[in-house]
């Protein structure tokens, strides 16, 4: 069965700070009831029916609501418009979230290359260093050495962004290789 847009995010909250990632411009009178009715009608424009089964206008105002008290979101009203965006708070949250979801796709046939992330991070960007690593075990990288990391699939989209989330780009180099004795690793990764 397919996931809707609504189950596929852990909680309502985290499904609008990723729709507020771009600001939304609202036309409406400033007041919360108007602002839920008018999201709803934003969402309903932007986003296919099916997608938003179980969506309800009541849960929709209470996560508006909490956003703006935790200053997540930020909504404010000129000329007419109401616009609702991200505060500096929201943006770490949705980094943090895209993190947490981030994955490397795997093809239907591998290319028979290895992907080698090699990176010498100073020590004064330890907690960068640490994240790195956990970031990458999330990833399924196998630790080849202490600092340098193989895994069988394209990954330099989601390299280029952890490392740029983490300040991190500068230490970094991804190589794309061949190995010849590689059976161990194929065997790692359930390949051939």
């Amino acid at each position: 069965m397919k996931k809707t847009l609504f189950q596929k995010h852990n909680s309502l909250a985290e499904l609008i700070i990723l729709i507020v990632a771009t600001p939304i411009a609202l036309s409406s009178p400033y007041g919360s009831r108007r602002i839920t009715k008018e999201f709803m009608k934003y969402l309903e424009d932007k986003i296919p029916t099916e997608e938003l089964e179980g969506i309800q206008s009541g849960k929709v105002s209470k996560a508006l609501y909490n956003l703006r008290k935790r200053k997540i979101i930020d909504v404010s009203k000129k000329n007419g418009i109401i616009n609702i965006k991200l505060t500096e708070k929201g943006k770490k949250r949705r980094i943090s979230a895209d993190l947490n979801k981030l994955g490397i796709r795997m093809p239907d046939n591998w290319d028979g290359k290895w992907r080698m992330l090699m990176f010498d991070i100073p020590e004064n960007k330890k907690v960068a260093r640490e994240s790195l690593r956990d970031r990458l075990k999330q990833l399924k990288f196998f630790q080849f050495q202490k600092s340098v990391w193989i895994h069988p699939y394209d990954c330099r989209k989601e390299i280029d962004f952890i490392a740029d989330v983490f300040g991190v780009g500068e230490y970094i180099t991804l190589l794309v290789v061949k190995i010849d004795d590689d059976v161990p690793l194929k065997e790692h990764f359930r390949l051939d």
